[in-house]
């Protein structure tokens, strides 16, 4: 009886054990810092001295982050960044022998106290802190020596990268591969090229959404609605990489006050080759598949111009063999609403002949950007974003084994016909 009591015991021990388990490695929300932007440049320090020009002083006194009669002091310091008068570390060092750095991290992460009832109106929405270093995802042990947050990577949001920096592959090739393989960094992060550096986009506060981070991340999840934006994240961006050896990252031109996403960067061999403008970028959606609600409004009748919105895109890509000669069709089925137009009383968009004439004229200039951005593509910066050569391979891998060799050269012999179908559904407003 005794012995059968003791193991009651025992067993009721080893139930509240259970259930009483505690979270040992618990950290609270607010000693967290969430770093939602990343911003990576190439280092350069006369990059860094750039920030004390006037032209720069005079941007952030637009921004009001100087009030405009206070002169922003003359800092002159040593190679490691200090002030000789104050002894205090007020810039990042410059490189010497033993400490040469590649990059420029520019980290963004919210004010988590903003959220509380007890904020303050003056308080900062965000803090951003750029610091020269030889690793990327590095600079966190860096800055949590200078501040008291554990920072976290787990909700980054978007990354940047600069101008300089993508024109050197072999640091774009250093940065994809240390965030592909970080466990903390979400693979969903969406990728930008700035058109200046990454801090000129990280250092810009939007007036809609003060925290860069989220401004740029909630515009590129809109992509699927709007045709002249292109969503990237690091995981697409690294397999086309791996498949064809090009990727097409989103560009961010910053502003003083505005961020703007529009058009994307052309990479071959994690090198900056060119850019799409946004009507470029809206051809190679269509041919991708992944336009659905995109607006087209370069048709004219007579003084007004026709604004389409497509609402429904089908890609059908057909492979063709002429004389040894390997073609690649693209039929694009696209429906879609015509929603706003001038015209004579009695007289409906979706009669005819106005139909036809709408879905003729947009049929000639989808056709002929078409064969604007293949061009390009082919002959300027011969990058097969398209994917053909993976198409190729996939369809026809006895040719592929012939052409893969030489396959710069081929992609250009390669010929590519885009045969649009659009037909208008629905009209829109009408006055």
């Amino acid at each position: 009886m005794r012995r059968l009591k003791i193991s009651g015991l025992a067993l009721m021990l080893f139930i509240i054990a259970l259930t009483f388990t505690g979270c040992w490695d618990r950290i609270e929300i607010e000693d967290r810092g969430y770093i939602l932007a990343l911003g990576v440049d190439k280092y350069d320090p006369s990059d860094l001295n750039k920030y004390e020009s006037k032209e720069y002083i005079e941007l952030e006194r637009k921004t009001e982050k100087i009030p405009p009669d206070q002169k922003k002091p003359e800092i002159r310091t040593d190679k490691k960044g200090i002030d000789p008068k104050t002894k205090r570390k007020v810039k990042p060092p410059l490189p010497t022998k033993e400490n040469q750095y590649k990059f420029s991290v520019t980290v963004l992460f919210p004010n988590l106290r903003m959220m509380s009832k007890t904020s303050k109106a003056d308080e900062q929405m965000r803090f951003l802190f750029v610091r020269p270093t030889n690793n990327v995802l590095g600079v966190r042990n860096y800055l949590e020596r200078d501040i008291n947050k554990r920072l976290y990577y787990g909700y980054l949001k978007v990354v940047v990268l600069g101008r300089d920096l993508v024109a050197d592959p072999g640091l774009v090739k250093e940065v994809l591969d240390s965030l592909n393989r970080d466990k903390d960094i979400p693979q969903n992060t969406f990728l930008y090229v700035s058109e200046t550096t990454a801090r000129d986009t990280l250092n810009t506060m939007p007036l809609v959404q003060p925290v860069t981070g989220i401004h740029l991340f909630e515009i590129s999840k809109n992509a699927t609605v709007y045709g002249r934006i292109i969503e990237t994240p690091l995981s697409e961006v690294i397999n086309n990489f791996i498949n064809s050896k090009c990727a097409v990252i989103s560009r961010v031109e910053p502003g003083i006050e505005t961020l703007r996403i529009a058009g994307a960067a052309v990479l071959k061999n994690y090198r900056f080759v060119g850019w799409l403008d946004e009507k470029q970028l809206i051809v190679y959606k269509l041919l991708m598949g992944k336009a659905k609600h995109t607006l087209i409004d370069d048709l004219k009748y007579k003084s007004t111009y026709v604004p389409f919105i497509t609402t429904e895109v089908q890609t059908k890509k057909k492979l063709e063999d002429k004389n040894g000669r390997i073609k690649v069709i693209y039929n694009l089925r696209i429906e879609g609403e015509v929603n706003q137009f001038v015209f004579q009383s009695g007289y409906k968009v979706l009669d005819d002949p106005m139909r036809s004439y709408i879905q003729k004229g947009l049929n000639s200039i989808i056709k002929q950007k078409a064969v604007e951005l293949v061009n390009l593509l082919k002959f300027k910066y011969n990058a097969d974003i398209l994917g053909i050569g993976d198409l190729i391979s996939k369809r026809r891998p006895k040719d592929w084994e012939r052409l893969k060799k030489n396959w710069d050269d081929e992609f250009k012999k390669i010929d590519i016909v885009v045969v649009p179908d659009v037909r208008v559904r629905r009209s829109g407003t009408i006055y």
